[in-house]
């Protein structure tokens, strides 16, 4: 509890909340909290490293050479004309800050017990911190595949940007939001029943492989698309894919699917990771 010079109660905490009194609106009161956790996640990722910022840069473009070598050059997967470095490089980018997010809604209890125990703050100022960082380390790589991007057109690519690139942004929101949606969920379970981390690694690796990452979506029977569309990572990337390079294979019902079960995860992640984070100290 909180007094003001009045001697009167500002804030009131209290652990009693029902399943649906989610207290999103405390958040924007601790915003100058979240703001120092970013600035935490960014200064220390550079401490007693020799890259520095530098792995921002290398770590995309090692991921598209392997994804190039791996599922261009050997399994000689399509790339609907798209150049494979770019094709796989943007695949790469989405999905980096989906697991990113999706990883800090999942190690919320874990990575965070102590400072939890001592002192009172909503919980979810940890993840969605993680994520404006990770958004601010994404505005580099995309800086850098936009370098790219320029180096093909000026080698012979037709470049199809429109001003409806800048809708980008909404579909790197609709990631975050389905990474610490799905991420607290599942660390809710996992605060609980420990086994169920040897599943997280499969759960991601399968997720990969079931979104157009390191394939279009055009190389999977057309009787499939539909059903594989409610993986809200097929419209993100795919629509992505339309509004960089104009070639695609999304379809206004996929992305409503893929909104549509984006909500669903985030709602009940909010809900059972509300109900778990009162009694989560006595578990871990």
């Amino acid at each position: 509890m909180i007094k003001n010079s009045k001697n009167q109660w500002d804030l009131v905490i209290t652990p009693h909340r029902g399943w649906l009194n989610l207290d999103i609106v405390s958040l924007w009161k601790y915003r100058d909290l979240i703001l120092l956790f970013v600035r935490r996640d960014l200064v220390s990722i550079h401490k007693q490293t020799i890259l520095g910022p530098l792995y921002f840069i290398i770590t995309p473009i090692i991921a598209t050479l392997i994804s190039t070598f791996i599922f261009g050059k050997i399994a000689k997967l399509s790339t609907d004309g798209i150049p494979q470095f770019l094709f796989y490089m943007s695949g790469n980018l989405f999905w980096i800050y989906f697991s990113t997010c999706l990883n800090a809604g999942k190690s919320i209890f874990s990575a965070n017990e102590s400072l939890f125990s001592q002192v009172y703050f909503p919980r979810l100022t940890v993840p969605i911190s993680q994520a404006i960082s990770a958004f601010i380390k994404l505005i580099i790589q995309f800086i850098l595949f936009a370098g790219f991007y320029y180096y093909f057109v000026t080698n012979g690519m037709e470049s199809k940007l429109s001003f409806q690139t800048i809708l980008i942004p909404l579909l790197l929101f609709q990631c975050s939001l389905l990474g610490i949606g799905t991420g607290i969920l599942i660390s809710s379970f996992t605060v609980k029943y420990k086994d169920l981390n040897f599943l997280y690694a499969f759960i991601v690796s399968l997720w990969m492989y079931i979104s157009p990452i390191v394939y279009p979506l055009s190389i999977l029977p057309k009787k499939w698309h539909y059903l594989i569309s409610f993986n809200p990572m097929v419209g993100i990337v795919e629509t992505a894919r339309q509004l960089l390079f104009g070639i695609s294979s999304i379809e206004s019902t996929f992305i409503l699917n893929g909104l549509i079960t984006t909500v669903v995860m985030l709602f009940i992640g909010l809900i059972i990771f509300n109900r778990v984070e009162k009694t989560f100290l006595d578990s871990v």
